[in-house]
Parts: structure tokens; C-alpha cells; sequence
């Protein structure tokens, strides 16, 4: 029991690193997409570059959200640490880490989804104008 304080906070590293590592990469050939565009002076449709936009804004909270998910787990790794030196108040700072963790990345999964609609949209926009 008192190992798992420790290493149940740990266990979410490696997925929410897997997610941060897909987002940043999406995130950056977004950039790269639309710094093409400005440079290139390309006509784009209001709406293409609203929806670009909004992109954008989504990366980055999904992001943001992603990076505070880990630095609560390692919060909760640590007061879990630190619980098992018998420090009391360190318990309940370790589940509201975790608590808060695991909102954070769902609130980053929720961001996602709705970027995945946003990107079917773009989708549609761009045939419209085949």
C-alpha cells in the first residue's frame, strides 16, 4: 500500500506524455500551416481562417492543461513520498493532487475532441472551395 502512494501518481506519465508529444505535433504543423499561408499571401475563406483560429486556441489550453496534469502527478508523487516519512498533512495533499490531475487531463481529452470537430469542419470548409 504505502509503495503504491508513490507509484499510482507515476502511473499516468507515460500517457499523458504519449498525448502531450501527439498535441505538440499537431500543434506546431498548425503553426507551420498557417505561417505557409501568410507568407505565401494565400486567399483563404474568413471562415478557414476562423476556424484556424480556434485550432490554435484549443492546442494550446489542451497543452497547458496537459503540463499542469503533470506537475500535479508529480505533487502527488511527492507528498506520497513524503507520507510515507509519517508527515500527516501530505495524504490529503496527495489525493487532491490526483483529484486534480485527472480533471486537468479530462478537461485536456474533452479540449481535443472538440478539436477533432473543429478539424472535420475545416475539412468541409476546404471542399466547398474544390
Amino acid at each position: 500500500m504505502e509503495l503504491t502512494l508513490i507509484l499510482a501518481p507515476l502511473s499516468f506519465l507515460s500517457g499523458i506524455g504519449l498525448i502531450i508529444l501527439s498535441t505538440s505535433r499537431r500543434y506546431i504543423e498548425l503553426i507551420r500551416q498557417l505561417q505557409h499561408i501568410i507568407e505565401d499571401s494565400f486567399n483563404c475563406s474568413p471562415e478557414f481562417m476562423v476556424l484556424q483560429k480556434k485550432r490554435l486556441w484549443m492546442f494550446k489550453w489542451a497543452l497547458s492543461l496537459l503540463y499542469l496534469c503533470v506537475g500535479f502527478v508529480l505533487v502527488g508523487s511527492l507528498a506520497g513520498g513524503l507520507s510515507l516519512e509519517g508527515i500527516v498533512f501530505t495524504t490529503p495533499l496527495l489525493y487532491g493532487a490526483v483529484i486534480l490531475s485527472v480533471i486537468s487531463a479530462l478537461a485536456a481529452i474533452v479540449i481535443l475532441i472538440k478539436e477533432s470537430f473543429v478539424s472535420a469542419s475545416l475539412i468541409d470548409e476546404q471542399l466547398k472551395n474544390i
